[in-house]
C-alpha cells in the first residue's frame, strides 16, 4: 500500500494526526484525550506494565503511559482535550470505543486520512465542525467556571507559560492559591502543574514540520534549555524533538479558528 502524505489538524482543543508512527520502544503519555487507529491491519498496544495487545481502535484516557507499534509504521491519532468535553459525555465516548471497536469509526478515520492528503485547504475548523467531520457528531462541552476557562485560554495563547504560575493566576482570579488549585482541579480533572506542562509541549506541533532551531524554539516556548526541552517532549510524545521533525518532513498542518502558531 502507498504511503500517503502525513497531514495534522491543530487547533485549541482539537488535533488530528495521521502520519509517521516512530519509536514504538518508547513510552508516551499524552495530556489529552488520544483515539489511535491502525492504517492497515491491527495496532498492538501496551498501556503501563500490561502485555501488548492487538487492537483496530483503542480510546486512552489523558496522561496514560503507553507503548504503540504497528505493521506499516504508520498511525492515525485524533486528541480531544478533556477540559473542552464533558465529563460523562467523555467517559461514554472512551468506554465505549474500548468496549467495541466501531467498525464505522474506524472507517470514517481512514477515509478521512485519505481525504486529507489531497485537500487544498482547511484552515479555520471549528471544534464543532472538527467533531462532525471526524466523529459524524458533536460532543458535549463541559461546564467549566468562567474564571478557569479564562486561565485555560491563558495556558493556549502564552508561549513562554513559566511566567503562568499558580501564583499570578490566583491572583488574576481573585482567589488564593490553595483555592485557585481546587478550584482548576475541580472543574478540569487535571492538576495544574500538568495541564501547564501538556498546553506547553502540545505548542511544539506548531514547529513540528519547520526547519528553524530547536534551540529558539525551546527558548520561544518558555523551556529552560534544550535538555529539559528534549526531556519533556520525549516524556509526551514518546520522541525527541529532532526524530518528530525527521519523521514531519513535507507534513501539511492545517490551522483551527483562534488558533495562532507560534513563531521563532
Amino acid at each position: 500500500m502507498a504511503r500517503l502524505p502525513s497531514r495534522m489538524l491543530l487547533g485549541r482543543d482539537r488535533i488530528f494526526y495521521s502520519g509517521l508512527l516512530g519509536d514504538a520502544m518508547n513510552t508516551r503519555r499524552l495530556g489529552a484525550v488520544a483515539l489511535y487507529a491502525a492504517v492497515e491491519a491491527d495496532l498492538e498496544i501496551r498501556i503501563g506494565g500490561a502485555p501488548w495487545r492487538s487492537r483496530r481502535l483503542v480510546a486512552l484516557a489523558p496522561y496514560t503511559p503507553h507503548m504503540l507499534r504497528t505493521r506499516s509504521g504508520e498511525i492515525v491519532t485524533l486528541c480531544l482535550e478533556s477540559e473542552s468535553i464533558d465529563a460523562r459525555e467523555l467517559e461514554t465516548l472512551i468506554a465505549g470505543i474500548n468496549a467495541a471497536e466501531d467498525e464505522r469509526l474506524i472507517a470514517r478515520l481512514l477515509e478521512a486520512r485519505r481525504e486529507l492528503a489531497t485537500a487544498g485547504a482547511g484552515d479555520g475548523f471549528s471544534t464543532r465542525a472538527f467533531d462532525d467531520y471526524f466523529l459524524r457528531r458533536p460532543l458535549k462541552a463541559r461546564a467549566v467556571d468562567p474564571r478557569i476557562r479564562c486561565i485555560l485560554d491563558a495556558l493556549i495563547d502564552a508561549l513562554q507559560d513559566q511566567t503562568i504560575s499558580a501564583d499570578s493566576c490566583a491572583s488574576r482570579i481573585g482567589v488564593s492559591t490553595s483555592r485557585f488549585l481546587h478550584l482548576f482541579k475541580e472543574n478540569t480533572d487535571i492538576s495544574f502543574r500538568s495541564a501547564r506542562m501538556w498546553k506547553r509541549a502540545r505548542r511544539f506541533m506548531d514547529h513540528a514540520n519547520r526547519d528553524d532551531s530547536l534551540t529558539e524554539v525551546a527558548l520561544d516556548l518558555g523551556y529552560p534549555d534544550s535538555s529539559h526541552f528534549s526531556h519533556s517532549i520525549r516524556a509526551c510524545f514518546g520522541l525527541q524533538p529532532r526524530s518528530i521533525r525527521r519523521g514531519s518532513r513535507g507534513m501539511k498542518v492545517f490551522v483551527g479558528e483562534n488558533y495562532a502558531l507560534s513563531c521563532v
